[in-house]
């Protein structure tokens, strides 16, 4: 072989390998039943639930856990439950939260659960409930030390309808024994999610927001303060200006103002 096909060769293999993708290690699915030695201040867990059914996008039933930075197993800590919106996902998210230690985790929807009128939204609540439910029993036993009373439950648009819709559940386990803080972003209030009777609210707290602009959920969700006001809960209804559909980030300062100051306030502060 001439010195100058060699070069040409060893040329065109270098573009090869260019044009292709980074590979990434592959990440090891830990047992939940191990995963209690994996907590640590700052940890990032992720729990696989293999015998549940897949979520609304096909994949293997599991969610994300941030574990505090001041972690300590001798203190109880509030649960931040994230929602999404459209499709779901299982990523905590914690923009809206004061400063503090808290535990966070993002759930996704079963597939399946879906309103039968409109494919593109939950609606088997019944069914979304025993999903998140089993997901969090189990969280419960991998983390002890979870203060429900303290916990937030914080949903956008589908998000915000499931939680309306599983407040409203009759039967079974009840959704606000898991919580003591709801926050409703752009959803809720509708005729689909508000059937049936909201259950006593008493000492729990409310926070719902929706946006005025054209293609928001104002409409619906703005009904909900008044509904929870109805069954005691401690309740914030607030109007994003300029904002359509979406969470603005200038409503992340109001809600951890709100935390910090009310829902999660001891009694002396209040």
């Amino acid at each position: 072989m001439s010195l100058i096909r060699l070069c040409l060769l060893l040329a065109a293999a270098t573009l090869v390998a260019a044009d292709k993708a980074e590979l990434k290690p592959t990440e090891v699915a830990i047992p939940r039943s191990e995963l209690k030695t994996q907590i640590a201040p700052g940890a990032t867990l992720r729990f696989d639930f293999p015998e549940l059914t897949v979520d609304r996008k096909g994949a293997l039933a599991a969610c994300h856990l941030k574990v505090p930075a001041g972690y300590d197993t001798a203190k109880k800590y509030p649960l931040v439950v994230w929602l999404s919106g459209g499709e779901g996902g299982n990523q905590p998210n914690g923009a809206f939260l004061p400063a503090g230690d808290f535990i966070l985790v993002g759930l996704p929807y079963p597939k399946g659960a879906n309103n039968p009128k409109q494919a593109n939204m939950v609606g088997d609540y019944g069914k979304v409930w025993a999903y998140h439910r089993f997901m969090l029993e189990e969280i419960a036993k991998t983390i002890p030390n979870i203060d429900k009373s303290r916990s937030i439950i914080a949903g956008f648009s589908n998000g915000a309808h499931a939680m309306d819709g599983m407040l409203r559940l009759s039967s079974g386990p009840k959704f606000t024994d898991s919580f003591g803080v709801f926050i409703f972003i752009e959803g809720g209030g509708t005729g689909y999610s508000s059937l049936g009777e909201l259950p006593d609210l008493k000492g729990k707290f409310a926070y719902v927001c929706w946006g005025s602009e054209k293609g928001s959920n104002k409409a619906d969700a703005s009904y909900l303060p008044a509904a929870l006001k109805t069954k005691d809960a401690t309740v914030v209804g607030s109007e994003m200006a300029g904002v359509g559909h979406a969470f603005a980030p200038s409503e992340y300062a109001k809600i951890a103002e709100w935390l910090e100051q009310v829902a999660l306030a001891s009694p002396a502060q209040k």
